[in-house]
């Protein structure tokens, strides 16, 4: 069969979405990296495939095959430029999917530095001293607008020297405070800072815990610190914050204290993270423009908060093209509350993704790309001084994770053909693989400036059709395990052999020959299979949210019921879909509880789900967004009312504080949900009511059975408690009878709502006995 495509008179702008990538039916994606020099190469072995083969004619996304871009030098993987991106482009557009990484590393910048001042036991009676301080606030407090502006200002101790004195320099400045020349303290803050001009040890670390105490007796709950730079951060240009100058073992012993003590412990010096953002996005625009299908970005040296904020920003200027945050296993991880090096990188990835997902990232890539000191994505076991990180125990468990949260993982990081099988017989999402496929070569013109470069690697014809044929042996042998189990094993046994054969090029090439038959047997089955499973009627596409993504609102009437009613169906409930949507409202379910409830609960609830939490801050800074929350005034009591984000349930009921049960990302718009709001019954004490219905969700996380989602929020009285499936109606709920008396349990009924602001629209008809909706309309 013919299938060889002449790489003359294409366009150099096809737009392949790497997105739409289909892993569970067509295996693992399969990068390869090359600067250019070896696209040709890595074309014409990915249509000599098997797959190529039996589902030709095959476009290019179902083929799976990406060129990575890649320039590696002795200091590991850097961006490509012009030359680069011509020859891959050449080489592969329309032909295969075109990706690179446009940094390991962020171009950060700092901000400049807060405004500080030395503390001396004089500083308290120095009226000049206490001046200049209070000096600082005063643009910040008599700004253009009349607006504070956020400042915090620094008040620096010795070390060594003890300071008895700062108690009442904090209290000479509250005074300032309080007539006016600082802002609320919410805005307006003092910090301690504590500068050692040596490297950090085991004596300075008793200080800064001296000096942490010292702040929390004189009412600071922030202190810096800043000391000489460890030997890793000089080595890669800085790394995360604190980690700059402490080790990983001392700063997570002084985050420990300082959760005790309710104390934000910083570095002294912050990233400009808004302008990071900018700057990678001009990278990953540089790529999209050059017709490439994605583009990944490493967030070095960001601590966790701060890549969220930036994968947020991202996410939302990169909307209709893919941009894959970067996970790195050979860098410890840093949040506000613990620090995570390689040996609890498991928990590291899992937190992340957490993060990653709910700043709506949807693909993401896991990496170790350090060349400072290398290491390897996975661990190979019994072998001595080894250098991965992750066991695939550990795989499976972020897998699993990273499934409930709805987002899919590119894997690399030095794979063996051994692991990219195994990596494929789990049906991860895609499998960069490059050393595996490579031979080395004499350094070229374009490295010949590296001064500790002594080779390099490029990708060969053999070495991309053998990992190919292994990634596809993997996913093969698992994927046609339920229709042809004897085929499945007749892959797998070909799959080892050629395993067996990497040290010998003669008996591989037989291998490679003979298991290329058994993979076009089993991709002709797949194919079969997805014939039929194509004739019926295609689903809708889901949008699902993060778990922790949606607003449970808790509304009190302030006018009549009549009126109530009559104003959130005609004028509330529509604009809270046509307004909000816009600011990336995915679903909107919202409930009028019966009017014989009790009198302590709420007259309205509604569950308002966003692409992500920061998409609801972020719509408050909009007019079109400020104008809906003033909205609520028109019909609710807010000072009586409550709206939050739900917290992951952990074991314990908080009053009127929402949660939810499950990790995993739902999309409520579609499936079914159903609502239950009850009553303490008059038996059962107050503490009693919550701790029976911490024991219901407990039980319920544990053996979920169809639900894929539940959300709750309980008062001493009262409880609402919604549930979702994507299979099947949820069955009434039984679970509370015992400890609550039934107020309402509808199922919600669908409702479609116009999404046009601009067209006339009378709104909804609402049932005024009670009722709960499941809004339709179309996502943003």
């Amino acid at each position: 069969m013919e299938t060889s495509i002449s790489s003359h008179h294409r366009n150099k702008r096809y737009h392949f979405p790497l997105a739409t990538y289909d892993s569970e039916h067509f295996g693992p994606l399969f990068a390869v990296s090359d600067e250019g020099s070896a696209g040709e190469t890595i074309v014409n072995a990915a249509y000599a495939s098997a797959k190529a083969k039996a589902l030709w004619p095959i476009d290019p996304v179902s083929l799976g095959v990406a060129l990575d871009g890649e320039r590696m030098t002795s200091a590991g993987e850097v961006p490509i430029g012009p030359p680069e991106y011509e020859d891959l482009s050449d080489a592969a557009a329309g032909r295969l999917l075109l990706t690179t990484n446009v940094g390991v590393r962020v171009n950060t910048r700092l901000t400049q530095q807060l405004p500080e001042f030395a503390v001396t036991e004089k500083s308290a009676n120095d009226k000049q001293w206490l001046d200049n301080v209070l000096a600082a606030f005063e643009p910040f407090v008599h700004t253009p607008d009349g607006q504070p502006r956020p400042l915090t200002v620094r008040l620096s101790v010795e070390p060594n020297v003890p300071i008895k004195s700062l108690k009442s320099v904090v209290t000479k400045l509250e005074a300032g405070r309080k007539k006016g020349k600082i802002g609320p303290a919410e805005i307006h803050q003092l910090s301690v800072l504590v500068t050692f001009e040596d490297s950090i040890t085991e004596d300075e670390i008793g200080v800064i815990e001296r000096i942490m105490k010292l702040a929390v007796d004189s009412g600071i709950r922030e202190l810096a610190v800043d000391g000489d730079l460890r030997e890793p951060a000089r080595r890669r240009l800085g790394i995360q914050s604190l980690l700059n100058i402490l080790d990983p073992e001392h700063l997570r012993r002084l985050l420990r204290l300082s959760r005790q003590l309710g104390v934000r412990l910083t570095y002294r010096y912050h990233l400009d993270v808004e302008t990071a953002a900018r700057t990678i996005w001009t990278g990953l625009h540089t790529a999209r423009t050059n017709g490439f299908s994605a583009g990944k970005y490493g967030l070095m040296p960001m601590t966790l908060e701060e890549q969220g904020a930036v994968i947020e920003m991202i996410t939302g200027w990169t909307t209709d093209w893919t941009a894959i945050p970067a996970f790195y296993v050979d860098t410890p991880l840093l949040t506000a509350e613990d620090v995570y090096d390689d040996t609890r990188c498991k928990d590291a990835a899992k937190l992340w993704l957490k993060t990653a997902r709910g700043a709506g990232a949807k693909i993401v890539l896991f990496d170790s790309p350090d060349r400072v000191n290398p290491r390897r994505l996975i661990r190979q076991p019994n072998v001595a001084n080894d250098i991965g990180v992750l066991t695939f125990a550990d795989i499976e468990e972020i897998l699993a994770y990273a499934k409930e949260l709805g987002i899919s993982i590119l894997w690399s990081g030095g794979i063996t053909s051994r692991q990219a099988f195994e990596l494929a017989k789990r049906k991860v999402f895609g499998i960069f693989s490059t050393s595996s496929t490579a031979a080395k070569i004499a350094v070229t013109a374009a490295f010949e400036a590296d001064p500790r470069l002594p080779a390099e690697n490029e990708p060969t014809d053999f070495g991309v059709r053998r990992i190919h044929a292994i990634i596809q042996g993997g996913f093969l042998s698992a994927a046609v395990s339920n229709r042809g189990k004897g085929l499945a094993k007749s892959i797998a046994a070909a799959s080892e052999r050629l395993l067996a054969a990497e040290q010998d090029q003669a008996q591989s090439s037989v291998e490679l020959n003979n298991l290329n038959v058994e993979l076009l047997r089993g991709w002709q089955l797949l194919s079969e299979v997805r014939t039929r499973q194509n004739s019926s009627i295609p689903n809708r596409v889901t949008v699902p949210v993060p778990a922790d993504a949606v607003r449970v609102f808790r509304g009190k009437k302030r006018v009549k019921r009549s009126e109530f009613i009559e104003k959130l169906g005609t004028v509330f409930m529509p604009m809270t879909v046509q307004m909000q949507r816009l600011f990336g409202l995915k679903a909107y379910l919202p409930a009028i509880l019966p009017e014989t409830k009790s009198e302590g609960m709420p007259d309205e609830i509604a569950l308002v789900f966003y692409q992500t939490q920061a998409a609801y801050h972020e719509a408050k800074r909009c007019v079109g967004g400020r104008s809906y929350s003033e909205l609520h005034q028109l019909l609710f009591d807010m000072k009586a009312s409550k709206s939050s984000f739900p917290e992951m349930f952990t074991g314990e009921v908080q009053p009127d504080k929402p949660y939810h049960l499950f990790p995993k990302s739902v999309d409520w718009q579609i499936g079914s949900a159903r609502l239950y709001a009850g009553t303490r019954r008059s038996k059962l004490k107050e503490t009693g009511f919550l701790k029976r219905l911490g024991q219901v969700a407990t039980d319920l996380q544990k053996a979920p059975g169809s639900l894929d989602g539940v959300i709750f929020c309980a008062t001493n009285e009262w409880v609402v408690w919604w549930e979702h499936s994507s299979e099947r109606t949820p069955e009434p709920n039984t679970r509370f009878d015992e400890i609550a008396v039934e107020v309402f349990s509808p199922v919600a009924r669908r409702v479609q709502v116009r999404g046009n602001l601009l067209r006339p629209y009378s709104g909804l008809t609402l049932n005024t006995r009670g009722d709960f909706l499941n809004t339709q309309f179309q996502r943003v």
